[in-house]
């Protein structure tokens, strides 16, 4: 019976003290912030600003005329009206071409907006 207790306490103290001593793994690496800088080990990591190119499908220089041109292809395949998802001037076209309007022209002209984005660069 004593060999039974003290071994009993003896396991217990030993898993208390597996589970207590035990260090977390990470699944992450540690970064430390020191703004605008991010230091890892050997590498850094800035922001930096690029720049994209906003580009409006409905609004190019020749959006109508290209609408137009379509609009008149559907209507002679005498293929049911669909509207164009695309909307603006290419919608506008489209709808005059496939009902036989007469050509209009372009009315607006939307030009590309650049924006820019700031991302994060490391080396």
């Amino acid at each position: 019976m004593k060999n039974i207790m003290a071994l009993s306490l003896l396991t217990l103290a030993t898993i208390t003290g597996l589970l207590v001593n035990t260090q977390s793994a990470e699944a992450h690496r540690r970064y430390y912030r020191h703004y605008p800088y991010y230091r890892h080990s050997s590498y850094y990591c800035y922001p930096i600003t690029k720049w994209i190119v906003d580009e409006d499908p409905a609004y190019h220089p020749q959006a109508y005329a290209d609408g137009y041109r379509q609009g008149q292809a559907q209507a002679q395949r005498g293929n049911a009206y669909r509207p164009r998802t695309a909307g603006g001037e290419f919608s506008r076209g489209f709808d005059d071409g496939y009902y036989g309007r007469e050509f209009a022209g372009q009315k607006h002209i939307v030009p590309n907006v650049v924006k820019p984005y700031t991302t994060t660069q490391c080396g």
